[in-house]
């Protein structure tokens, strides 16, 4: 059997509950959901006045990691998040957007030199979504805690209604190794990553 056949995504993400507004603030809660099935197996109120940051390791406390990507948005692309989630023997796959300083790390590997690795179309939600993925492999924690991988997703959405098309570069990282998860099995993981709600 492959090994990524073994792997279980699980999508950390956050969402204010809808009607909960009282005072000018709405409950904000932090999930854990299963890809597989986007069922939620834990989640955590996020505490007034302040953000889904500190909530992350007490949400994954809870839950046994072996064997598990944990998904999340650029807020918890956070060095002591890759590390809990290392420590707790599970995996990553983070996306990197607001660290400048590890975006440029990764706008220098040798893009224009990997070819094309997967290619996924997708209609939902009133649009079509085509995504091209390249993934580079270097030295483990060159970049990032444990990071072994990189990559580079270009994203084109056309809306049906309107024609409109928007391309967006997405830049995740991860723990996986090669040989644990391909291009393959990076592209849907990473289409995967923000299931919640």
């Amino acid at each position: 059997m492959n090994p990524a056949d073994t792997l279980v995504g699980l999508a950390v993400d956050g969402k204010a509950v809808r009607g909960s507004r009282t005072d000018g603030q709405a409950v904000h809660l932090l999930a854990a959901a299963l890809h597989a099935c986007q069922t939620v197996i834990a989640q955590r109120q996020v505490a007034a006045k302040s953000n889904e940051i500190p909530a992350f390791a007490p949400l994954l406390n809870r839950i046994d990691l072996h064997g598990v990507v944990v998904t999340a948005d650029a807020m918890h692309t956070q060095r002591t998040h890759a590390e809990h989630i290392i420590t707790a023997s599970g995996h990553y796959l983070l996306v990197v957007k607001g660290n400048e300083k590890l975006r440029q790390r990764l706008r220098r590997l040798p893009w224009k030199q990997i070819p094309l690795q997967a290619r996924t179309a997708r209609a939902g939600h009133g649009r079509r979504e085509i995504r091209r993925l390249k993934v580079c492999t270097f030295r483990p924690g060159l970049l990032f805690p444990r990071a072994v991988q990189a990559m580079e997703i270009k994203r084109r959405r056309t809306h049906r209604k309107t024609g409109k098309a928007e391309t967006k570069t997405v830049s995740p990282i991860t723990s996986l190794p090669p040989e644990q998860a391909g291009p393959p099995q990076l592209a849907e993981l990473a289409q995967n990553q923000s299931l919640v709600g």
